[in-house]
């Protein structure tokens, strides 16, 4: 592989060994710093055999196709409808930027470059990864949004530290951010954090939501903080922002519990990279990203804990401490690292241009694949693959899989050819 990747936070590196055309296990950390960043992420070697949940069979398969949107942008993990009447798309790029797609044309000057406020860096630095933007629910009157990213550490010896900002679009284009109006919501220091920003989101109660990561990358002398829930790491956040920086929900599950941040919706994730809110039922669905044998996929609910680092997955990740599993609430679904490499999330499906996928929650895994799950009648999840009929010739590095206003589905991802990697961006259609 001639070029390695640089600054995004859901990626992976790739091993030197292929195994039958998928990437042996990396581990959400950014290892090597050259152009784009990888999910790195874990050794699969030893891992004993595990039973996945609603494994499928290759006869269940969906077939769709891919329209090829753009593939201009360097890392797209984000595509976001702007919830006014300009029928915009935003478009977050892992590398600085968010873009805005206006009319099907990408806008040449970016929304908001994170790099034009902190300067430039250097080529290998953390500084200025952008994780995530949202929407505030009243965007279309008061112009805020926020996003989450990495800015300079004035601890020495820190890489740099996470922070999530309130912005508003300028006053005289609403196609750009104004960078003069950001009030600070949320920073957070701490080893390894450079790798642990990941999604910040609304959910209907108007309340934000940001998911912090407890990924220890490469350094072997980190310490999990899942299951402390005096640290903010490895947790689900909810926060009201009406009054920065910001004020705590009363209903929030650990509210006035001593040594216990008030902060905490739910715990014990390792990488909840990207979650999302089923429109019909509010119900909150995300994928935990794993590292050595187990993906999953959540229904996250208020308070409870999801186990890393004792579980992952279904199987027993770190056996100190209490492995008793019902002590944790458990995934709707699981796959080992025979069927992906690492866990992305995504949407629930309810166009009407894919009729096979309606009312189905598809999701997609960083080694190109996409899957949808539905919940029968009885309560059990069943995961089926979709089949991509027109992959690209060169390995596609899915980051993130969304909806838009219409309900039409998209991903956004990677390339990774003979020259390099390049962004693009796909429109899912039915076969």
């Amino acid at each position: 592989m001639t070029t390695a990747f640089h600054n995004i936070e859901i990626l992976c590196l790739f091993s030197v060994k292929i195994k039958t055309a998928i990437l042996r296990r990396l581990s959400f950390g950014v290892i090597t710093l050259l152009y784009i960043t990888c999910f790195f992420a874990c050794n699969s070697s030893g891992k004993k055999k595990i039973t996945e949940k609603n494994k499928e069979k290759a006869s269940d398969s969906i077939e769709v196709k891919l329209e090829l949107i753009n593939n201009t942008v360097d890392i797209p993990v984000e595509f976001k409808a702007a919830p006014d009447t300009t029928h915009r798309m935003f478009l977050t790029d892992n590398k600085g930027k968010i873009r805005i797609f206006k009319k099907d044309s990408l806008l040449v000057k970016p929304f908001l470059n994170i790099y034009d406020k902190l300067g430039p860096q250097d080529k290998n630095s953390f500084v200025g990864t952008v994780f995530s933007f949202a929407f505030h629910p009243q965007f279309a009157t008061n112009g805020k949004f926020y996003v989450c990213y990495n800015s300079p550490s004035k601890i020495q010896g820190n890489t740099c530290k996470m922070v999530v900002s309130q912005f508003t679009t300028s006053k005289s284009d609403p196609d750009v951010a104004d960078l003069k109006s950001e009030r600070n919501v949320l920073e957070l220091e701490g080893k390894n954090i450079q790798n642990n920003g990941a999604q910040i989101l609304f959910g209907p109660d108007g309340f934000l939501y940001i998911s912090i990561g407890d990924d220890k990358g490469i350094d072997s002398t980190y310490q999990y903080h899942a299951q402390d829930l005096s640290l903010l790491n490895g947790k689900l956040l909810r926060i009201d922002v009406t009054k920065l920086p910001y004020t705590i929900p009363a209903d929030n599950p650990f509210v006035g519990v001593k040594n216990e941040r008030p902060e905490i919706w739910a715990y014990g994730f390792r990488k909840l990279w990207h979650y999302s809110f089923d429109p019909l039922t509010r119900q909150l669905i995300g994928g935990d990203v794993g590292e050595n044998n187990d993906e999953e996929i959540d229904i996250v609910e208020k308070g409870a804990n999801y186990g890393w680092p004792v579980m992952e997955g279904d199987s027993v990740f770190r056996k100190a401490g209490s492995a008793n599993k019902s002590a944790y609430t458990a995934p709707v679904s699981t796959y080992t690292h025979n069927t992906g490499i690492c866990v992305i999330g995504g949407n629930y499906y309810y166009g009407n241009g894919i009729p096979s996928l309606k009312s189905k929650y598809v999701f997609a895994d960083f080694n190109g694949s996409l899957f949808a799950l539905t919940k029968t009648a009885n309560g059990n999840w069943i995961r089926n693959p979709l089949k991509i009929v027109n992959k690209p010739t060169e390995p596609l590095l899915i980051c993130g899989c969304s909806v838009d206003a219409n309900n039409d589905l998209f991903i956004m991802g990677m390339l990774n050819g003979k020259t390099g990697t390049k962004g693009a961006v796909y429109k899912v259609v039915k076969m």
